[in-house]
């Protein structure tokens, strides 16, 4: 009986071990992903930055952070969040805090 148990343990042991090496290779998932999208043109002087979401998420977007705080998401097809990016990657580099 006694060495039964030993076997159950050791088998237990190796079976949690694999699972956490399973777990740790797994991708990480990201940070901010978009599901609903702002359907009007945001104020561009509300806007005080902007970052792209992860390409892992299911959906390209754009985040917009406003004055108040607030992230907004968008569309990254839509010409006027292209026009917003492309100025705020002229004139200073966005980065999410």
């Amino acid at each position: 009986m006694v060495k039964a148990t030993g076997i159950f343990c050791a088998l237990l042991l190796l079976t949690t071990l694999c699972w956490q090496s399973l777990a740790q290779r797994a991708p990480a998932m990201p940070d901010k992903c978009c599901f609903n999208f702002q359907t009007r043109r945001i104020k561009r002087d509300n806007v005080v930055a902007c970052y792209p979401t992860s390409p892992e998420c299911p959906h390209q977007a754009v985040i917009f952070r406003v004055r108040n705080g607030k992230e907004i998401c968008t569309q990254a097809s839509r010409a006027w969040v292209k026009r917003y990016q492309q100025s705020f990657q002229v004139s200073s580099f966005s980065i999410p805090s």
